[in-house]
């Protein structure tokens, strides 16, 4: 008799990069190897992009709430009680701080970056708040968890370090790639008619965060301005301080998000992918980067040589001139022609598939653990 599983899935709902990419993706193939378990899907608005399993043992109970935190930390732990489940799985790094003792709580913890004192706080006080909440949230649940899935090893090794959690706790389920297809895409002469881009382009995704370290990329192409720079990724154009910064410089133009098939035609038809991220979990864009044979220009900091590896040209993110000398090195046609094999080959070590057994095979290991 299989286990009662309940999942939050506030993020699959809410989310359209990132930790919500990782929710579904995880949901999508956990529905095509479980049908052992029987999962309530809580989440606090309908699945209007229809991204849930709709399959016999996944239920959908959407919750009345106000908001995220009131949702998760009143709400969703009282549902938890009285649907009696026996896990509770959240996958976007917070969790209820007061869940029922008979609950087995599991976290997947992508990243600590709201705790690094290196990383500028951020600009605006919604993000300020929510790097508070993520805190608070990793200091009182991750010792109190069963089970921590984490997206890189290098982010398991912060864990255990800053938490001295036992290394048999924290389970490595790296992100996949299969999401996003490049069959379709939209081709040069409609992006140009669409966003009015360059003809000859880097590009990078990123926003406000400090940690994405995006304005030092904006100062070099300023510096430079016989280069172009797309920079996809803020939300909200009007209210970004990056924006409204560097919105009169005619080399840089910003797009909010955007629809995959826009997504895939920027990677194809940049000259390289810039990513100067200063810390990061995982990093998804590197593996998008990968699928549309987009060279790719990377950080060295965190866990971005681990998941790129020999695939990418590296430079030390806090260092302009690095960057720039980077960026004219790969103009080179034999360095981009290696770096798109590796690239290949690189890609085969992820995918959705894997990540799901993973997680399965915790659920189904949850009761024997003793830590």
């Amino acid at each position: 008799m299989g286990k009662l599983i309940g999942i939050d899935v506030y993020s699959a709902l809410h989310s359209p990069r990132g930790m919500g990419v990782y929710t579904i993706n995880l949901l999508k193939e956990l529905a095509k190897i479980d049908k052992e378990n029987t999962f309530i899907l809580y989440g606090d608005i309908d699945d209007f992009n229809n991204v849930l399993p709709i399959q016999e043992n996944f239920i959908y109970k959407k919750l009345n709430a106000n908001g995220l935190f009131h949702y998760e930390q009143f709400v969703l732990p009282q549902e938890c009680k009285k649907d009696n489940i026996s896990i509770l799985h959240s996958p976007a790094n917070t969790s209820p701080f007061f869940l029922d003792k008979n609950i087995k709580r599991i976290i997947t913890q992508h990243d600590l970056i709201f705790l690094k004192k290196e990383i500028p706080l951020p600009y605006n006080k919604r993000q300020l708040l929510g790097r508070v909440y993520y805190a608070m949230c990793a200091i009182l649940n991750l010792p109190k968890s069963q089970f921590i899935f984490t997206v890189s090893e290098f982010s398991k090794k912060d864990i255990i370090k800053t938490f001295n959690i036992n290394e048999n706790k924290v389970i490595v389920t790296p992100n996949g790639h299969e999401h996003f297809t490049t069959q379709s895409y939209t081709g040069k002469p409609a992006l140009k008619s669409k966003y009015l881009i360059y003809e000859n382009y880097y590009f990078t995704i990123g926003g406000d965060a400090p940690s994405k370290n995006s304005e030092i990329l904006l100062k070099i192409f300023v510096k430079n301005p016989d280069m172009n720079l797309i920079f996809v990724g803020v939300k909200n154009l009007n209210s970004s301080y990056l924006y409204n910064k560097y919105k009169h410089y005619k080399n840089i133009k910003f797009l909010p998000y955007i629809e995959q098939k826009d997504l895939v035609g920027l990677y194809i038809n940049a000259k390289a992918f810039i990513f100067p991220s200063i810390y990061e979990g995982f990093g998804i864009p590197l593996l998008e980067a990968m699928k549309c044979n987009c060279p790719i220009l990377c950080s060295n900091s965190s866990c971005l040589p681990e998941v790129a590896r020999d695939a990418a040209l590296y430079f030390n993110p806090q260092n302009p001139n690095d960057i720039l000398d980077k960026v004219k090195k790969i103009e080179a046609l034999n360095v981009k022609k290696n770096l798109l094999k590796k690239a290949f080959l690189q890609l085969q070590r992820y995918s959705w598939k894997s990540c799901a057994q993973k997680v399965y095979n915790g659920y189904n290991n949850v009761s024997y653990s003793k830590f």
